[in-house]
């Protein structure tokens, strides 16, 4: 999953939620989402527990923000490296 895509989709869930809880839409992120911020998600869906659910959406999108901006800086490191 490219991260501008996961961020993306991620972002539409928070929007989702803030305004109803929708829990088969927040189920469909589970390909996109790490074991450790998934086992979050579950349980917030569980207990009906919104604040468990944003964790772990946000803490799912915080590691692809970070893997988007290394992508950039890689990116960037390459352009001003010589090819040898």
């Amino acid at each position: 999953m490219h991260a501008e895509e996961a961020i993306t989709r991620l972002s539409n869930a928070l929007a989702i939620i803030s305004q109803q809880f929708d829990k088969e839409a927040v189920r469909t992120l589970k390909d996109i989402v790490d074991e450790k911020h998934w086992h979050y998600i579950e349980q917030g869906l569980q207990t009906n527990n919104k604040n468990l659910v944003m964790h772990g959406i946000i803490g799912a999108m915080s590691h692809y923000e970070a893997e988007r901006e290394k992508e950039k800086f890689d990116k960037k490191i390459r352009s001003i490296t010589p090819n040898t």
